[in-house]
């Protein structure tokens, strides 16, 4: 009896230790898995540093190269504000433009009567070209422009 106990009990330990082996068996292949994922993370993480680092120093180029022309562009800017500010610009510009009073080509003011004056031309060329079919309309614009009630 005493056997047979103490073969059960060796039994029962082989089982247990199979159980074991098992399960820490599973646990390596898991681990195998994990450290060949971490290997191709790293991997990944690597390149990418890799691929940040020449982005950087590509950027870093370009931002210097900017910034060169941009004080490029301020010192161009600042030649020319004390080109305009020169006596001789100003004399420049008083032979150019136009004295007050004198002809140009620019529009120098429109008064409301002339505005009025060309919208009605406009309607009444239009009412001449055959729009006659819908007068009623073009009588209520042109009362509004002569400023009486509609």
């Amino acid at each position: 009896a005493a056997k047979t106990k103490e073969k059960k009990l060796a039994s029962e330990a082989i089982e247990k230790k199979t159980a074991e082996v098992a399960e820490l068996g599973i646990a390596v292949a898991e681990m195998a898995n994990d450290l060949e994922d971490t290997e191709e993370a790293l991997a990944a993480d690597k390149k990418f540093i890799t691929e940040l680092e020449t982005s950087c120093k590509t950027k870093a180029a370009e931002w210097e190269e900017r910034k060169n022309l941009r004080a490029e562009e301020l010192v161009a800017l600042a030649d020319t504000i004390k080109v305009l500010n020169d006596d001789d610009a100003l004399d420049l510009f008083n032979k150019v433009l136009p004295k007050p009073g004198a002809e140009s080509f620019m529009q120098v003011q429109v008064t409301a009567a002339s505005t009025r004056a060309r919208a009605m031309k406009f309607l009444k060329e239009g009412v001449r070209a055959g729009a006659r079919a819908d007068r009623s309309r073009f009588d209520a614009i042109f009362l509004a422009l002569h400023g009486k009630k509609v």
